[in-house]
């Protein structure tokens, strides 16, 4: 088989290639996402130094550009295999995370051969998971709907309790944040609609994290205030 980096291709069955994946959950357990890792160890064959300096040369330089397909071909050098790591299927891009390294120095090394290690990275997400919510949190407080008391100082005795109102507003502060894995989610409507707000709502949005040449996580914080006369109950949202 063979493996294609951009335009550069390496001899058939010259590189070795372990392939590993790590799910990526979401704070509900869920995989958004895989972080692939590939890790290329093959051996450069020459004549002599100088035809090994010419392919190390060119094995750095393809391995200097950043963001090209990694592909590994079948035998007939034209036909894509399962193994495939596109810019296209990514978020963010393929990239090279470690090498090329050189790792030997003994024997024969740079003399008619010369190994070598590479590592590829990307995060590959899940189908579907675009609008997927990483995490999501809210928080319902309420207060008011009883009596109001003040204590009133008297010049030489203890404090008189006085009862100021027979009974006060209802007041409820609805607050949360929610992070989404490609853009940014929908914010919760007002648990007790929106006549019963004290104010305008309070919406922030959080600029996204860089992964690449893309971005991820993107978080929205909301503040609802609310008062009544009557009583504000509810519970809040939980994750969508």
């Amino acid at each position: 088989m063979y493996l294609r980096k951009g335009e550069y291709t390496h001899p058939i069955g010259e590189p070795q290639i372990a392939i590993s994946k790590r799910p990526i959950f979401s704070g509900g357990g869920v995989p958004v996402a895989h972080a692939v890792t590939w890790a290329i160890q093959g051996m450069l064959l020459g004549s002599g130094q100088a035809d090994l300096d010419a392919q190390i040369e060119a094995l750095t330089a393809a391995y200097a550009r950043q963001n090209e397909d990694v592909v590994l071909l079948l035998s007939d050098g034209v036909t894509e295999s399962q193994h495939t790591l596109k810019v296209r299927d990514t978020r963010g891009g393929v990239y090279v995370t470690g090498g090329p390294d050189f790792p030997k120095g003994d024997g024969a090394e740079y003399a008619t051969r010369r190994s070598f290690a590479v590592q590829i990275s990307a995060e590959v997400p899940v189908e579907g998971a675009l609008a997927a919510v990483m995490n999501f949190a809210e928080t319902l407080s309420t207060s008011g709907g009883g009596p109001r008391y003040t204590h009133v100082e008297t010049a030489l005795g203890f404090p008189i309790k006085q009862k100021l109102r027979q009974a006060t507003t209802y007041m409820a502060t609805q607050s949360g944040t929610a992070t989404g894995y490609a853009m940014y989610p929908s914010v919760p409507p007002p648990l007790f609609g929106e006549w019963n707000l004290a104010q305008a709502p309070r919406i922030t949005r959080r600029s996204p994290q860089w992964i690449g040449n893309s971005t991820r996580n993107f978080t929205v914080s909301w503040q609802y205030q609310f008062e009544s006369a009557g009583p504000l109950l509810g519970l809040p949202h939980v994750a969508p």
